[in-house]
């Protein structure tokens, strides 16, 4: 049946009882199709399969074809009424294995007999009917659930990135007591799997160039530095992001993630370029959250580098310097030095960082600027993350800087001041930052006595000191036992008086 409308097809031998038939169908508003044979009846029905069939039983077979062959009779489809009279009767047997509605016997009268079969017909069409609407609502549930567990998978997909995401934020959160933010960013973005290769370019200090770090990790790709024509002031201008993007993909290719970090201002000072290894992550990681956790992470270490020292860790001059060391051989002055700093007499030793090394580099590269109050302000500010240890600080011209460190720490600072000093990317506060690269820099850490005689002999001097050092420490002692003596032959007069 075809848009609620019934079709009967007959198949019978005998015209009279085809007109018969056909009248009793007119009465219902439905003009049977008649078919003389079955191989006619056969291509009828595949072409447009009817809703009720009406087969005389002596037209089951013709010649090579069989109706039970048929394909609509296979799969059961095919409603049929099976026409017989007394004399056909016997043929019935072959009926039993086909799936039908029942029979129609010879009559003179068949209005009962199709009657009963219509209703039969009407209730199993109305099952039928029922059923395809269930399978029609089931197979709406099945798309609807497909559709479904897609969006859970991509809420789930979400949640796990976002999971992600506060997992790598807190590995960085881990690393916030480094002293630099890219030493610290590099170590958990090469631990990341899904990313690929990630490039950093940064604001030079006079913002006329974009530079690259340093680093040794696998996945970072360094790109060459770019002088930007113009100076960018505040951070970085809009050309430059341009300019430092369009770079990236050039250098690493593929769909690249930018991320500006600007800390506290309004405008980036360096922009990271993160390649991933697959589009799921590249779509799904929460990238906007990822870049606000830098922002205040990179302003954190902003802060502490950009800070001054503070004022009673740091000896305002050398002269100052050398007089609060006399102390320890001398005596207080009058003056009232240590007061002045707040600074307790405790149990010091000193400890100089001879710079003398990165000096000579600045002078052979007379035409390349080197900001020397950043690179000082910066140092002390990273040693103090660094070492995580209380010292006081002093420079001695522009070679030397002079660390006073209480002496039960002393051992594990010097060691830590060493590595600190070796590794420190000294390149970075030259202009020309490419230049100093290949530049070896090679500063020395040394112990010296806690007099201001020592340090200066030490340092003004040092390839005289080297080769008269035990003379300089006979000469010390020999100062410090005339020191006692004269304190100690002072007592006795005052005893004897």
């Amino acid at each position: 049946m075809q848009d609620g409308q019934l079709s009967v097809a007959l198949l019978l031998s005998d015209l009279n009882e085809v007109k018969d038939i056909s009248a009793i169908f007119r009465k219902l508003g439905v003009m049977p199709h008649f078919y003389e044979d079955l191989k006619t009846f056969w291509t009828g029905t595949l072409d447009k399969r009817p809703s009720l069939c009406i087969v005389d039983v002596k037209l089951m077979s013709e010649g090579e074809l069989a109706l039970h062959d048929h394909p609509a009779v296979l799969e059961e489809k095919l409603p049929i009424v099976f026409f017989y009279s007394v004399n056909t009767e016997p043929l019935l047997i072959s009926t039993y294995d086909f799936f039908h509605l029942g029979l129609l016997k010879k009559s003179e009268h068949y209005e009962g007999q199709l009657r009963a079969l219509l209703k039969r017909f009407n209730h199993q069409f109305r099952l039928e009917r029922d059923n395809q609407s269930l399978r029609n609502h089931n197979q709406e549930l099945i798309v609807l659930h497909d559709k479904l567990e897609v969006e859970r998978q991509l809420i789930k997909q979400t949640e796990d990135y976002q999971m992600r995401v506060k997992d790598i934020c807190l590995q960085l959160e881990d690393l916030r007591g480094e002293s630099d933010f890219f030493r610290a960013l590099e170590q958990i973005l090469q631990s990341v799997e899904e990313i690929e290769e990630f490039a950093l370019l940064e604001l030079s200090f006079n913002g006329q160039k974009l530079m690259s770090p340093l680093s040794q990790v696998q996945k970072f790709r360094a790109i060459p530095s770019l002088w930007l024509g113009q100076t960018c002031v505040n951070g970085m201008e809009m050309f430059a992001q341009n300019m430092a993007t369009q770079v990236a993909v050039e250098v690493i290719g593929g769909d690249l993630v930018s991320l500006s970090i600007k800390g506290n201002s309004g405008k980036p000072d360096k922009m990271l370029f993160i390649k991933s290894k697959n589009e799921l992550f590249f779509n799904q990681f929460d990238w906007n959250m990822f870049e606000a956790y830098l922002n205040g992470f990179y302003s954190s270490f902003k802060n502490k580098l950009e800070r001054n020292p503070i004022e009673e860790k740091k000896l305002i001059s050398s002269f100052e310097a050398m007089s609060f060391i006399d102390q320890y051989l001398f005596g207080e002055e009058s003056s009232g030095n240590l007061e002045k700093h707040q600074i307790k007499k405790l149990d010091y030793q000193l400890i100089d960082l001879d710079l003398s090394h990165l000096v000579q580099v600045v002078l052979k590269k007379s035409n390349n600027r080197f900001f020397w109050s950043r690179f000082e302000k910066e140092f002390i500010n990273k040693l103090e993350i660094s070492v995580r240890f209380d010292f006081r600080v002093f420079e001695f011209g522009v070679q030397h800087l002079g660390f006073l460190v209480e002496s039960k720490n002393v051992d594990t600072f010097f060691e830590e001041l060493k590595k600190f000093a070796a590794r420190f990317s000294y390149w970075k506060y030259f202009e020309d930052a490419e230049n100093a690269l290949a530049q070896m820099i090679n500063p020395k850490v040394t112990m010296v006595p806690l007099s201001a005689f020592a340090f200066i002999n030490a340092t003004v001097n040092p390839q005289a000191n080297s080769n008269n050092k035990e003379s300089a420490n006979t000469k010390l002692q020999e100062l410090v036992w005339e020191r006692e003596t004269f304190l100690s032959t002072g007592k006795e007069r005052i005893h004897e008086i």
